[in-house]
């Protein structure tokens, strides 16, 4: 199958950590949830949620939906923290359905660091 790769942008980091997620579960205000002291759920969905799981030794991993099942999304450390992180694709054409992204992602410390 004949495939391209592509740079689809930057994701300009603030947090020192990035979340891989469908968009339609990221309401306003979605960095102020849940920001008293009150435990969260391990792998809760929420900007605090996200940080626990970043900081807590694993480097990322899974967050939950409401219920606790897993998907809502994936959050990880971004490379060396701040900053402007490049974000690639690799395209295939499907002889079904034309271009599709096979492939996504990003490049968090270039091979020359």
């Amino acid at each position: 199958m004949k495939s391209k790769t592509i740079k689809l942008g930057v994701a300009g980091v603030d947090s020192g950590q990035l979340l891989i997620c469908d968009p339609c579960y990221i309401e306003p205000g979605f960095a102020e949830q849940n920001i008293d002291s009150q435990p969260i759920p391990e792998g809760e969905f929420s900007y605090r949620g996200i940080c626990q799981l970043t900081l807590s030794g694993n480097l990322g991993g899974q967050l939950n939906y409401p219920m606790g099942h897993p998907g809502a999304g994936v959050a990880f450390l971004s490379g060396f923290g701040d900053g402007l992180y490049e974000v690639f694709a690799e395209i295939i054409e499907d002889p079904d359905f034309g271009e599709r992204v096979k492939r996504v992602w990003i490049e968090l410390i270039p091979e020359e660091e």
